[in-house]
């Protein structure tokens, strides 16, 4: 019994002995130098249109063992824009140890353009409705990178204010893409009274929100389409439709600085024969 338990203790020492053998020796030969990463220049020019192996051009990966990894480099991470089209891109490999190399450069697209919030009709609503308004409903994104954000538009009115009368009301609408690009409108809701809403006519836009570069105007007449009243339009250009006044009859209130960024409100106001007058709103966006 005791030569059993003996020979056992000795197996069990031995094993021990070869287990840390092993492990010392496997430490010793084993990898630890990572491979390294290079590229032929620190900043590289894409479309959005292009995929990830557009931003892996000009990169090459070797390791000592290895040899060439330039094929299994992949993009890692990349940043927020630090300008609009700007940002950085992170790079990583491994080796079949596991050993990791990454590198950083500067991205550019070029062709980005920041998101743009659409509004494809007034935002003005009846005092009764103003309880289940959707003040987004009408508003749309097309992003070039993440394609549609409309459900990401978020709306707040400004200075917390409750609406609990005619009037109109101030809003800020803003939308971000995944690249922490911006788009933020200050507009204005009307809110009406259904009981004096007989007899007007709101002028009828191509669109409610428009943007153009500083420096650069907008014709805002070509903007006027037609006139509406309890949800019938009377189109200028239609002509089965017959409208209660015409283009001319619109008093267009212009007060933009074109040379100075921001978000300008326009009225197209129009009085009707029987001296009822409704005003629609736009937003210029100067940037």
């Amino acid at each position: 019994m005791r030569k059993l338990r003996a020979a056992v203790v000795a197996v069990f020492i031995l094993s021990l002995i070869a287990y840390i053998g092993y492990n010392i020796m496997t430490r010793m030969t084993q990898d630890k130098v990572p491979p390294v990463i290079t590229a032929e220049s620190d900043a590289v020019s894409v479309s959005v249109e292009d995929d990830e192996s557009k931003m892996l051009e000009g990169l090459q990966a070797t390791d000592n063992k290895d040899g060439d990894l330039t094929e299994s480099i992949r993009v890692s991470s990349m940043s927020n824009f630090m300008e609009p089209g700007k940002r950085t891109v992170n790079y990583v490999v491994f080796d079949e140890s596991n050993n990791a190399a990454t590198l950083t450069r500067n991205l550019e697209y070029t062709d980005y353009t920041s998101p743009q919030i659409r509004l494809s009709a007034p935002l003005r609503f009846s005092l009764d409705d103003m309880e289940e308004a959707d003040l987004t409903g009408s508003m749309s994104v097309q992003d070039c990178l993440d394609g549609d954000i409309s459900q990401e538009i978020r709306a707040t009115y400004n200075d917390n204010a409750y609406v609990s009368q005619s009037g109109d009301y101030g809003v800020t609408v803003q939308v971000s893409n995944s690249a922490g690009d911006t788009c933020s409108v200050n507009l204005t809701v009307t809110v009406t009274d259904p009981e004096n809403e007989r007899g007007k006519y709101y002028p009828v836009l191509s669109d409610y929100i428009v943007y153009t570069d500083v420096g650069k105007s907008v014709n805002l007449s070509d903007l006027l389409i037609g006139l509406e009243s309890s949800g019938t339009e009377y189109l200028f250009d239609d002509d089965d439709s017959f409208a209660p006044g015409d283009k001319s009859d619109v008093d267009i209130s212009e007060e933009i600085d074109y040379n100075t960024a921001g978000t300008y409100n326009v009225d197209y106001t129009f009085t009707s024969d029987d001296g009822e007058t409704a005003t629609t709103k736009l937003a210029v966006v100067v940037r």
